[in-house]
């Protein structure tokens, strides 16, 4: 699964937060993580989580 972000800012943020809830997320660009072998159901939660922490951020699900 791959995570798109507008804004690099919030990269490591997002990154952190992922490692906190025992996912391993690899940053692949400035605006880019990606989470191998993660649920898609369970990462959409952890997501929504973490937009309730950063209401200004913008985060994006690729498959």
């Amino acid at each position: 699964m791959r995570l798109l972000l507008d804004d690099p800012a919030y990269t490591e943020r997002l990154a952190a937060f992922l490692r906190s809830v025992g996912q391993l997320p690899v940053r692949s660009g400035p605006l880019a993580l990606d989470v191998a072998e993660a649920d898609a159901a369970e990462l959409e939660v952890y997501l929504r989580v973490w937009l309730v922490l950063y209401p200004d951020a913008t985060v994006r699900l690729v498959n």
